[in-house]
């Protein structure tokens, strides 16, 4: 800033003063001339960003599935969004939109991966049940989502056994709903179930030390007869009957 003028106190020191009020006006609005040209350069290089085809979504990146195709995933978004300029592009809606259209999805996270690509990392749905079917397990998560059809079913996971033909879907539902319930640690002891019917819920426990047969009934109160099973699995017991957790029955 260039410094003013002292004001002087002699014959002109009212055209002095003048002076001096002139050149503040002037510096001030240089200022603020300087401020608006740059607001506007900025907004000039947003707006010929957000519109620029050289920002254009051209390449969609997936990862982090094992349940759901990569490349449908690209191709759905570059279907939908494909040429938009990545400004216009709203992280959050793309998100919801591929699991809307893929539902064995838990999560999708969407970032700005280069000046035309998208990176999507998707998280899959943990499934807690595989149903035996003639071409293999069909594996189902805590919602019941049905999460497409395996030919081994994952380590981890309980396997509804044969009960004579398929389960109904109220039988299938029943068993999800049991498994939902149990805490992982409690859900990995369960080493196969079978279900007749909704209310005729059976399997076998492993605690590590013993296996027993149990009748688990109905699928409510599933983590109390699951903690009851396995407490009279420790004590020895190899056939359990908790359908009523308050009075279970072993032989």
């Amino acid at each position: 800033m260039v410094p003013l003028p002292e004001a002087r106190t002699d014959d002109n020191s009212t055209a002095d003063l003048t002076g001096v009020i002139r050149a503040r006006k002037q510096q001030l609005w240089r200022s603020r001339l300087l401020s608006i040209g740059i607001i506007l350069a900025v907004l000039a290089v947003a707006a010929v960003a957000w519109f620029s085809p050289l920002l254009g979504l051209e390449k969609v990146e997936v990862s982090g599935s094992k349940l759901v195709d990569h490349d449908e995933v690209a191709a759905s978004v570059i279907d939908t969004s494909g040429g938009t300029p990545l400004p216009q592009i709203r992280p959050g809606k793309i998100e919801k939109a591929v699991l809307k259209e893929f539902p064995r999805a838990q999560e999708a996270s969407v970032h700005y991966g280069g000046p035309r690509t998208l990176n999507i990392e998707i998280t899959d749905r943990t499934p807690v049940l595989a149903i035996t079917e003639d071409a293999g397990f069909t594996l189902y998560d805590a919602e019941a989502v049905d999460l497409g059809t395996v030919d081994t079913a994952p380590k981890g996971v309980t396997v509804l056994g044969d009960s004579g033909g398929a389960p109904d879907q109220e039988t299938a539902a029943a068993v999800i709903r049991f498994m939902a319930e149990l805490r992982p640690e409690l859900r990995r002891e369960v080493t196969t179930i079978e279900a007749k019917d909704e209310n005729t819920i059976t399997g076998e426990i492993d605690t590590g030390e013993t296996k027993a047969k149990v009748v688990f009934g109905d699928s409510t109160s599933a983590s109390l007869k699951m903690r009851t099973a396995v407490q009279l699995a420790e004590d020895g017991r190899t056939d359990i009957d908790v359908s009523v957790p308050s009075v279970p029955v072993t032989n």
